[in-house]
C-alpha cells in the first residue's frame, strides 16, 4: 500500500492496524493536507455486519464536531476498499503514554475532563462510544485530548448490530451491563472511562484476571483496590469520583457525563491544579538489611541496627522517600530481584551490602543499585575503627545523596549529624534492646527492658534508650502483657527523660504522644505527634497513630490524608488499613471498606490482620442489612480465633438484626460476663440493645464505655445502626458529654 494513490489520497506510511481496520498516513491530493486514512480490513469487506459498523463508525464521528473528537472527512470506496478519511493527529495514545510515564495528577484530571467535554457532545447528540479505552484516546500537540473510533458506537434511531444478550467492546474497560450482554446507554461510556482513569492514576487496570471470563467475573462482582494503595498524591475527591463512575449499579453512577465533569473540575480547582505529586518528585530508596558476615551470628542485631541507622538517617533528607523497616523486614537474609523490588516498593534505587566486625575494627560494603537500569550507582567498602561507625552511618547517608544527585540543605546536614556518638557498649546493648522490641511477645519485651536499662547504666544520657523503654512499658499495658498499670506512667517518666537529654528525639515524641492518649489526654497527643512528624516526616508510626489521633477528634478527612500518606511511604504497612476500615465504615464508604478488608486478608504478615479484614467486611455487610453474607464473614473470623469477644459479640448484633432474639440476648449475656470489655465489645452491646429497643440498657453501657476510654466514642454520633438514637435528647446530652472530655483533654 506504501506509495499507492486510493482515490486522490497517496498512501505514505502505515500507523497502526486493529480489529476493525489498518490506518495509514496519507497525502490528500485534492486539498494538499495530510490526513489519517483507515481502511476495513480485507477479510471483513464481505463481511455485511462489519461493513454496517465500518460505516456506522464514519457516520457517528462526522455527526460531532467538538474539538475533543476526531473530525470525518468523508467515507468511500475505491478500487474495492472501503475507507474513511479523518484528521491526522501528531501525538501519542493514551495507552502509550501510560506505559512510557508516571502521569501527573493535575495532567490526568486535565485529559479526562477532555475526554467528558468530547462524550458529553457524543451523547448530546444521541450516540454512546461503547469502547471508550485507552488505545482510542490520542493526546497531540499542547496535550490536546481526541477520542478515536466510533466503530462500536450506538447511533440514536439506527439499526441494532449487535443482538442483546451479546457483548461489544474491549472486556477489560466494559461496564457490568456491557459485560452481560444487556442494552447500554451513556452510563456505560462513563464506566468505561472510570476504568481510564483509574488505570491513568495507578498505572493497571481496576479488574483484573488471566482470561477473560475472570475479567469480567472481577467487573460484575469485585471492588477496585483504592487509588492510594498505589498513588497517594491523589485527592480524596478524585477517589469519591472513582468510586462513584465505577459503581456495579448504573442507578448509582453519575448519570450524565456533565456531572462527572463537573466533580472533575470542582477536584482541579480543590487541588489548585496542583496536585503536585510530592512521590514522584521525591527520590525512592529501599534500605536492605545488610548481610552479617561476622564470624558470631548472634552479632545479626548489630548488623540490623546498623541498616535502620542508615535508613534513618536517609529519612531524614526530604528529598528522599525511604521505604520502611517493614518494608524491608521480609527480604532479610535473601537473595532479591532488584527491579522486581523496585516495582514492589516503588523505589528508584536499593541499598544492600554487608557488615564484618571483628575486635575493635569493623568492615562495611555497601552499593547503591538503579532498579529500572540494574547497574550500580554508587559502591564503596570501609575498614574502620568500630568507634568510628557512628561517622560511617553519616557518610554513607551522605554518599547516596550525592548518588541520587540531591544537594543537602544545611539543615539537612544539621539533622543527619544530630545522633548519638556516645558510648559503643551503650549502643550496642540499644541494638539489642530494639531487636528484642520489634518481636512483641511478653518474653521478648522484658528482655528489650533489661537491655535498654544496661544501655542506660553503660550511658545514663542515652535518649534514645529512654525511648525505647518507654516504648516497651506502653506496649506491656496496651497488649495487656501485663496487668500493672502503673507502667503507663513509668513509660511516661522515660519518654519524659528522654526529651529532657535530647528536645530533638522525634522517638520521644512518638512514645509520649501514643501514652498521652492512652492516659486520656488527646490535644497533648496529637500535639506531640505532629511534633515528632516535624522532626522526623519519614516517621510513619508516628502518622499512623496521628491519623488515629484524628479519627478521634472527629476529624476524619484529616486522618484519612495522614493514614493514606503513611501508606504512600511505606506500602507494605497493614495497621493503616485496619485504621482506614474503620474510618471508611463509620463514613459509609462501603466500596472503600471492601478493599481495604481485601488487602488485610490477602496479607500473609500474621491471622489477626486476616481475621480483622473478614471482621471488617462482616460489618459491612451487616450495615447493608446483608446478613448472611454478614455471618459468613464473621465465621471465618471466628475459625481463626473462636473465643475473641470481639467476633463474639458482632454476632449478637447480627442476630438481633436479622430477628433471632433468643440467641441474640443469649450471646448478649454471655459478653456481659466480660471482666474489662474490649470497645468493639462495648459497641456490639450498645447497638444490640438499639435495634431490639432496650433503650435504657444501651444508655448504661454507652456510660459504662464512656468512664473507661471515651476516645472510641466519637463515632457513636456516625454509626449506621444508631441513626434513629440521634434525635434523642440524652443521644444527644451524652455525645457532647464525649466531645466535651476529648477537646478540653490536654
Amino acid at each position: 500500500m506504501i506509495g499507492k494513490t486510493i482515490s486522490h489520497y497517496k498512501i505514505l506510511e502505515k500507523l497502526g492496524e486493529g480489529g476493525m481496520g489498518v490506518v495509514y498516513k496519507a497525502q490528500d491530493t485534492k486539498l494538499d493536507r495530510l490526513v489519517a486514512l483507515k481502511f476495513l480490513p480485507e477479510h471483513l469487506l464481505y463481511d455485511p455486519t462489519s461493513k454496517a459498523r465500518f460505516i456506522q463508525e464514519a457516520k457517528g464521528a462526522s455527526a460531532i464536531n467538538h474539538p475533543n473528537i476526531t473530525t470525518v472527512y468523508e467515507i468511500d470506496e475505491a478500487e474495492g476498499k472501503s475507507f474513511i478519511a479523518m484528521e491526522l493527529i501528531e501525538g501519542k495514545s493514551l495507552k502509550t503514554l501510560i506505559e512510557e510515564k508516571e502521569l501527573p495528577v493535575n495532567k490526568i484530571i486535565d485529559m479526562a475532563i477532555q475526554v467528558c467535554e468530547g462524550l458529553h457532545k457524543a451523547h448530546q447528540s444521541g450516540i454512546v462510544h461503547r469502547d471508550i479505552k485507552p488505545e482510542n484516546i490520542l493526546i497531540g500537540k499542547d496535550d490536546l485530548v481526541k477520542i478515536l473510533d466510533f466503530g462500536l458506537a450506538k447511533l440514536k434511531g439506527t439499526s441494532r448490530l449487535t443482538q442483546t444478550g451479546t457483548t461489544t467492546g474491549t472486556v477489560a474497560y466494559m461496564s457490568p451491563e456491557q459485560a452481560q450482554g444487556e442494552e447500554v446507554d451513556q452510563r456505560s461510556d462513563i464506566f468505561s472511562l472510570g476504568v481510564v482513569l483509574y488505570e491513568m492514576i495507578t498505572n493497571r487496570s481496576p479488574f483484573e484476571g488471566k482470561h477473560s471470563a475472570a475479567i469480567i467475573y472481577s467487573i460484575i462482582n469485585e471492588t477496585p483496590q483504592p487509588l492510594a494503595r498505589f498513588d497517594n498524591t491523589a485527592p480524596t475527591k478524585l477517589q469519591e469520583i472513582v468510586d462513584k463512575v465505577l459503581a456495579k449499579d448504573k442507578g448509582e453512577r453519575y448519570q450524565h457525563i456533565d456531572e462527572l465533569l463537573a466533580d472533575l473540575k470542582r477536584c482541579r480547582k480543590e487541588s489548585g491544579q496542583d496536585a503536585t505529586a510530592t512521590k514522584k518528585d521525591k527520590k525512592g530508596v529501599a534500605v536492605l538489611y545488610f548481610e552479617n558476615l561476622s564470624s558470631d551470628p548472634e552479632s545479626d542485631y548489630f548488623s540490623a541496627g546498623i541498616t535502620e541507622d542508615i535508613l534513618t538517617d536517609l529519612s531524614k533528607i526530604e528529598s528522599i522517600r525511604v521505604a520502611s523497616r517493614n518494608a524491608v523486614l521480609p527480604y532479610k537474609g535473601k537473595a532479591v530481584d532488584i527491579p522486581l523490588l523496585g516495582k514492589k516498593l516503588n523505589v528508584d534505587a536499593v541499598l544492600e551490602g554487608s557488615v564484618r566486625k571483628a575486635g575493635n575494627r569493623i568492615r562495611i560494603s555497601a552499593q547503591l543499585i538503579d532498579t529500572k537500569e540494574g547497574f550500580h550507582l554508587w559502591a564503596e567498602r570501609y575498614d574502620r575503627e568500630l568507634k568510628e561507625v557512628f561517622d560511617l552511618q553519616e557518610e554513607i547517608a551522605k554518599k547516596i545523596a550525592s548518588a541520587l544527585k540531591i544537594k543537602l540543605s544545611e539543615k539537612e546536614e544539621e539533622k543527619i549529624a544530630q545522633k548519638y556518638k556516645g558510648n559503643l557498649q551503650a549502643y550496642d546493648y540499644y541494638l539489642k534492646g530494639r531487636n528484642y522490641y520489634s518481636k512483641y511477645t511478653k518474653s521478648d519485651m522484658l528482655t528489650a527492658i533489661q537491655m535498654f536499662k544496661n544501655a542506660l547504666e553503660v550511658d545514663p544520657n542515652y535518649a534514645l534508650a529512654y525511648a525505647g523503654l518507654a516504648d516497651s512499658y506502653y506496649q506491656m499495658v496496651e497488649k495487656k502483657l501485663d496487668d500493672d498499670k502503673s507502667l503507663m506512667n513509668k513509660a511516661e517518666q522515660e519518654a519524659r527523660k528522654a526529651l529532657s537529654i535530647d528536645p530533638n528525639c522525634s522517638e520521644a515524641y512518638k512514645a509520649l504522644g501514643t501514652i498521652s492518649g492512652y492516659l486520656g489526654r488527646y490535644n497533648s497527643g496529637y500535639k506531640l505527634l505532629r511534633k515528632a512528624l516535624e522532626i522526623n516526616p519519614n516517621y510513619e508510626p508516628a502518622r499512623t497513630n496521628l491519623g488515629i489521633y484524628l479519627m478521634t477528634l472527629g476529624e476524619f478527612e484529616k486522618a484519612e490524608h495522614e493514614l493514606l500518606l503513611a501508606l504512600e511511604h511505606d506500602p507494605t504497612l497493614l495497621f493503616p488499613w485496619i485504621a482506614l476500615s474503620f474510618l471508611y465504615l463509620k463514613s459509609q464508604k462501603y466500596s472503600q471498606v471492601e478493599a481495604c478488608a481485601r488487602k488485610l486478608i490477602e496479607s500473609e504478615e500474621s491471622s489477626f490482620y486476616i481475621v480483622a479484614g473478614h471482621f471488617f467486611l462482616a460489618k459491612m455487610h451487616m450495615y447493608l442489612q446483608q446478613y448472611e453474607k454478614a455471618f459468613s464473614q464473621l465465621q471465618k473470623a471466628l475459625e481463626l480465633q473462636p473465643k475473641e469477644p470481639r467476633w463474639i459479640s458482632c454476632l449478637a448484633v447480627i442476630y438481633a438484626a436479622r430477628g433471632d432474639l433468643e440467641l441474640a440476648l443469649q450471646t448478649i449475656d454471655e459478653m456481659t460476663l466480660e471482666e474489662e470489655p474490649h470497645f468493639l465489645v462495648f459497641e456490639h452491646l450498645i447497638q444490640s440493645y438499639a435495634i431490639l429497643q432496650k433503650k435504657e440498657k444501651m444508655y448504661e453501657w454507652i456510660k459504662k464505655g464512656i468512664s473507661i476510654h471515651v476516645s472510641d466514642w466519637v463515632f457513636l454520633e456516625y454509626d449506621p445502626l444508631l441513626h434513629a438514637m440521634r434525635k434523642e435528647p440524652e443521644f444527644q446530652r451524652l455525645l457532647q458529654e464525649i466531645k466535651n472530655k476529648i477537646m478540653n483533654s490536654e
